[in-house]
């Protein structure tokens, strides 16, 4: 096929829909979702080995890895930033639909490469006084906490940081915070789901009540886009971060960055924007030449997840979920760190074996059982985070049930 034949034909130059269609995935009823068309869409299920670690990096299913594909090709075609020029519309159009996905008003989200970048905007950007607090708990995932103790080394501010098992009740949790407000504290940074046990927190509650007493509240939300139902704009939410190459199967190195429009202004501006930019969210996506073809590939992402459904998409997670759950929670020496009430968990959950750190169940899971699976950490020991994905079975969980079976006897 000659160039320019190959250019006319391309979708994405014609702006095109991905060409994911409704009823790839739909039983001949026209009910319900056919799971296993769905799971033939991901190639990580050729894998020799059985992906168990979503929380970390998701995968992109054939359809959006197919589209990416393309708008590498399409970008080194031509000059790049031409391409980026004509690719405007489907970016708008992918901030747009993103925004009305988690309840957000217009003007409140840019596309950035992860939860750890935006966490960063939003902590670095922070305007606070000298000896302002923020209190950070022992969830918090790492970096974000690194972020946070760099910002004090850097402006004097007052880190303060609380303790509490998990799993707990939303009443135990919110006292936790409630117990160590000052008239200093500023800041409360919570984690929405968290990376360990995957535990929904009660961020409306804490939210409300910060409010209350004028504190602003960074919701670091990695695990939450495309997993669970979202309304930032009714929970009230001032800062948020999550990643959309996690559980929307976007492209690597995709994420999000949410801001309350009133509270635009109040940040830093990122420091290679325009001055004059400064109450427009938009500031922050001035960071040079990046993938650009990656946040193109949200719309494949996006169509991908429509044609699904989130409810479906969720209920599959919990059923999967609770499915190895039920099979391994009352088996000696195994021990799970998750409530699985999908009220209070999605599809991240931990378990760990007597006698075993995590480190060692991790070994010997690859080297064993051929299973990619991911260490973790908590008040309550070391074990293993378990991600259940779309692109599983049942017989992919009953591997993994024996698997641990067989290490703990």
């Amino acid at each position: 096929m000659k160039r320019r034949s190959l250019l006319k034909n391309s979708f994405l130059l014609l702006g095109l829909p991905s060409k994911i269609h409704r009823s790839n995935f739909l039983n001949i009823d026209n009910s319900k979702i056919n799971w296993d068309k769905v799971r033939e869409s991901f190639p990580v299920i050729s894998w020799e080995k059985l992906h168990l670690n979503s929380g970390s990096a998701g995968v992109m299913p054939n359809p959006v890895l197919d589209y990416t594909i393309e708008a590498i090709r399409y970008m080194n075609f031509k000059a790049p930033y031409e391409v980026w020029g004509e690719w405007q519309a489907i970016k708008k159009s992918n901030i747009n639909r993103i925004q009305r996905m988690i309840g957000a008003p217009e003007q409140s989200v840019e596309i950035v490469r992860n939860t750890t970048e935006a966490l960063n905007m939003i902590i670095s950007g922070l305007q606070m006084k000298e000896n302002g607090e923020v209190i950070i708990s022992n969830n918090a995932y790492p970096f974000a906490v690194n972020a946070w103790e760099n910002k004090a080394t850097k402006e004097g501010i007052q880190i303060k940081k609380i303790s509490y098992q998990l799993p707990d009740t939303d009443d135990a949790i919110l006292n936790q915070y409630k117990k160590v407000i000052s008239p200093d504290t500023q800041v409360i940074h919570i984690t929405h789901m968290t990376h360990r046990e995957g535990h929904i927190q009660p961020i409306d509650r804490i939210i409300e009540m910060a409010h209350k007493q004028n504190i602003q509240v960074v919701v670091d939300g990695a695990h939450c886009i495309g997993q669970i139902p979202l309304n930032l704009k009714d929970s009230d939410v001032d800062f948020y971060a999550s990643s959309l190459h996690k559980w929307l199967n976007a492209p690597h190195g995709t994420g999000l960055l949410y801001v309350k429009p009133e509270l635009v202004s109040s940040l830093h501006n990122h420091p290679s924007s325009y001055p004059g930019a400064n109450d427009k969210i938009a500031k922050f996506e001035h960071i040079g030449t990046r993938a650009f073809h990656q946040e193109i590939g949200i719309h494949a992402a996006l169509d991908f997840h429509d044609q699904i459904g989130l409810i479906p998409k969720m209920n599959r997670l919990q059923a999967l979920k609770e499915y190895w759950v039920e099979q391994l929670k009352e088996e000696p020496k195994v021990n799970v760190h998750t409530n699985i009430d999908p009220n209070y968990s999605g599809a991240v959950s931990t378990l760990s074996v007597e006698g075993f750190s995590g480190g060692q169940l991790v070994k010997i899971l690859d080297r064993d059982y051929d299973m990619h699976i991911k260490s973790v950490g908590g008040l309550w020991g070391s074990g293993v985070r378990m991600s259940v994905n779309i692109f599983h079975n049942y017989s992919d969980l009953d591997k993994f049930v024996y698997a641990i079976k067989e290490i703990a006897a």
